[in-house]
């Protein structure tokens, strides 16, 4: 066993939302440094526009509903080919409408950014209302808190002492408190080194950042 003393650091995982289409922004709700939950709404579109244009596909799938219906009253059931044709025509004409009033309501859903996790947002973008927005620009980065994990390096020469899952504690510099947890990780680093991961048994008062020590159990 070694008496090397390592030391590393707190991470996490830091999820970056981006609205999945452009328009202008009209409300942020969440700013940086605010908590999240699963679900919370960070910033919405303008909606107006969207609205309208589920309300109008909404008017003409009744529309060619009411056709579809008028023609199946008429005509009952096709006894030829071509009213075998002109009843799938209508037929197409109703799914088709139906496939667009789903496309404009899943726009109008998508004017809304929620937060898939729960966590604290590291980076808002400088989102403001009355901005436009593209997929590709202003993403809001939220830090998962419930994916903390301690991180650090360790020579070669110690690569069998971590080679299977090992119990750790983590003292954390400036807490009063150590925190148990068991390596799972093991990858290569840029300084030659290799970095092991230690998944933590308590996250309490952790945040990201936080320097600390590893001792074997």
């Amino acid at each position: 066993m070694t008496d090397k003393k390592y030391t590393g650091t707190i991470k996490g995982k830091i999820i970056e939302l981006r609205f999945s289409s452009s328009g202008k922004l009209e409300n942020v709700y969440k700013k940086r440094g605010d908590y999240v939950k699963r679900g919370s709404l960070i910033a919405s579109f303008e909606k107006k526009q969207l609205q309208a244009e589920l309300d109008k596909q909404l008017a003409g799938f009744e529309k060619v509903r009411a056709d579809f219906e008028i023609y199946n009253l008429q005509k009952g059931e096709p006894k030829d080919d071509i009213s075998k044709y002109l009843k799938s025509e209508k037929q197409s004409a109703l799914n088709i409408s139906v496939k667009e009033v789903e496309l404009a309501k899943m726009k109008l859903d998508q004017a809304d950014l929620f937060s898939p996790v729960e966590g604290v947002i590291i980076d808002d973008s400088g989102l403001i209302a009355g901005i436009y927005i593209t997929p590709s620009s202003s993403p809001v980065k939220v830090l998962e808190t419930a994916s903390y994990y301690f991180e650090f390096e360790i020579e070669q020469n110690d690569y069998s002492i971590y080679l299977n899952p090992s119990r750790v504690n983590i003292v954390i510099v400036g807490i009063d408190k150590s925190y148990p947890g068991t390596t799972k990780t093991q990858v290569p680093s840029e300084k030659g080194k290799l970095i092991v991961e230690v998944k933590l048994d308590d996250l309490q008062g952790l945040f990201l950042g936080l320097k600390g020590e590893v001792n074997l159990v």
